[in-house]
């Protein structure tokens, strides 16, 4: 794009790409929760045992990144999941000083049920789009997740340090003063 599309002038919410992702995800998700209400388990509980699944073990600091919470809130909801014996904290076997996050085999199983009430909330919103116009938005929000990971993986890592200055080094008739002290 030669010109930045969005300025000063002309950045409001209903065009801004990111408040639209924002406000689609918080509408979904309170969508999710209220259809996750008779489940055993939260949609944001399921999302973190999705999030599991798809790695097998974790961090709790991989998972929060994964799961976009922050640790306070992530450990509170692993602590009831453990508490319902659907994941188990656990050391790691490659290095015991780090304690990992996994699913249990009841985790798995309600995880699967919860797959189904996902499934079904979502081909109720995306039934009035035509399959390819789904394809494409599916597309360009995957390019867009690049383009953020990308992103952020630029803004965590670690910046060059300016070189040292060199020192200055003492006329040698300043040395000889120093010495002769």
């Amino acid at each position: 794009m030669s010109q930045p599309y969005y300025t000063v002038d002309n950045l409001e919410a209903g065009k801004s790409i990111g408040f639209l992702v924002k406000r689609c995800g918080g509408l979904m998700s309170q969508l999710a929760e209220r259809r996750f209400a008779a489940e055993q388990v939260s949609f944001t509980q399921w999302m973190v045992m999705a999030n599991l699944a798809r790695f097998e073990h974790l961090t709790a600091t991989a998972l929060a990144a994964e799961t976009c919470h922050d640790m306070g809130a992530l450990t509170r909801i692993v602590d009831d999941l453990e508490g319902q014996g659907l994941v188990r904290r656990a050391r790691s076997e490659r290095d015991r000083r780090v304690v990992e996050i996994t699913l249990t085999a009841e985790g798995r199983r309600h995880l699967q049920a919860g797959k189904r009430t996902v499934v079904e909330l979502l081909n109720s919103l995306v039934a009035p789009f035509s399959r390819q116009e789904l394809e494409t938005l599916i597309t360009l929000m995957q390019r867009m997740m690049a383009r953020l990971q990308d992103a952020e993986g630029q803004a965590s890592a670690p910046q060059p340090q300016a070189a040292p200055r060199p020192r200055q080094l003492a006329p040698a008739n300043a040395i000889k003063r120093r010495r002769s002290r």
